[in-house]
């Protein structure tokens, strides 16, 4: 019986300290080995629905990454292109580490694991630049673009996605999305107007802003009864020129707020009647911490897109002191509302060991 004993003790010590292990190792969420994860390459599950706003995000804003991928500063790093590579059985979507894009070709080494045997991590490729899907890059400790990891984070559960970002080797924020600063798309027209208000330029205001459409569209989808039907010519003029005047009031003082300084991100854009789509913009600034969300029409004109009207305005962080419910997302097609508003809003002060 004295043999035993000390045997029973240390079975009993090595059972406790594999269930202590087995407990704290972190479940993996998406399937995928925790060294591609901590590289900075996670791929979680996409449905096929996703890939057209992805696409869309992705090929809008791809010229900043090609701009810095030619002249790197040193705050800029980890570069990387997500490509979707087709044979007769399989659909791989690998990401490319070192990427090289030339003469309307893309070359680089695959970063992670994929469903086809021949794309295999470690592998060199050159594929035709339309195969590109996604991009990412680090500015600053925060991931730029990276599209499809945003959606496929965001899908997870509450307590996966906060697994998931403490073995990234980056933070993620809502983004900051360079689309190009012109009228060619709704993002772009915004990020315009930003631009036309930080410099007090009225005629560039006006060359962003379209009052009379914005009172059409206002006049046009209202419901309130002190609203009269039919609507008349006189009626959208008269709105058109007070829209004018509070517009330019507010936005030629000094002291407005400036966009310069902001990250703007448009994570949601979704179709409204009369051509009018309603696009989600969070802005964050970091000196001081403040962040606001803004849902703003934009429609489409034979001179490209034109910003209509502002409709809601949220302030995310800090979040007012009169204001104790829950904060509300609004993705378009349905509110959502956050269960736990310090997380995972704001990542900033999330400290790395």
């Amino acid at each position: 019986m004295a043999l035993f004993t000390p045997i029973k003790y240390r079975l009993r010590n090595f059972y406790r300290e594999f269930v202590q292990f087995f407990l704290s190792r972190p479940v993996n969420p998406i399937e995928q080995p925790w060294h591609e994860v901590t590289d900075g390459f996670p791929t979680p599950p996409l449905t096929e629905e996703n890939y057209t706003d992805l696409a869309y995000k992705a090929l809008n804003t791809i010229h900043y990454f090609k701009s810095a991928l030619q002249t790197p500063r040193e705050e800029q790093h980890s570069f990387a292109v997500r490509v979707r590579i087709k044979t007769d059985h399989h659909t791989a979507e690998p990401w490319l580490s070192s990427p090289e894009i030339k003469e309307g070709k893309v070359t680089g080494i695959i970063a992670n694991k994929t469903s086809a045997r021949r794309s295999r991590p470690g592998k060199k490729i050159t594929l035709p630049e339309e195969a590109i899907i996604d991009w990412m890059m680090v500015e600053d400790g925060f991931m730029l673009g990276g599209y499809s990891i945003r959606l496929g984070i965001k899908n997870l559960d509450r307590w996966d996605r906060r697994t998931v970002y403490d073995h990234l080797p980056f933070q993620i924020d809502d983004g900051h999305d360079h689309y190009k600063h012109d009228l060619s798309t709704p993002e772009g027209a915004l990020l315009l107007l930003g631009d036309a208000i930080d410099e007090r330029d009225p005629d560039k205001i006006h060359y962003c802003k379209d009052f009379y459409r914005e009172s059409l569209y206002l006049l046009g989808t209202s419901t309130h009864p002190s609203v009269p039907k039919p609507i008349t010519e006189d009626m959208v003029e008269l709105l058109e020129q007070r829209l004018e005047d509070m517009f330019m009031r507010f936005n030629l003082l000094p002291e407005t707020t400036s966009f310069y300084d902001a990250k703007r991100a448009f994570p949601y854009r979704r179709e409204c009647p009369m051509n009018v789509w309603e696009i989600t913009e969070i802005r964050t600034y970091y000196n001081p911490k403040f962040k606001t969300m803004h849902l703003i029409n934009v429609q489409e004109t034979k001179d490209g897109w034109k910003v209509l009207s502002n409709m809601t305005d949220v302030q995310l962080y800090p979040r007012p002191k009169n204001d104790k419910g829950p904060i509300i997302d609004l993705t378009g097609d349905h509110i959502k509302f956050y269960e736990d508003y310090n997380f995972p809003l704001f990542l900033k002060n999330r400290k790395k060991d």
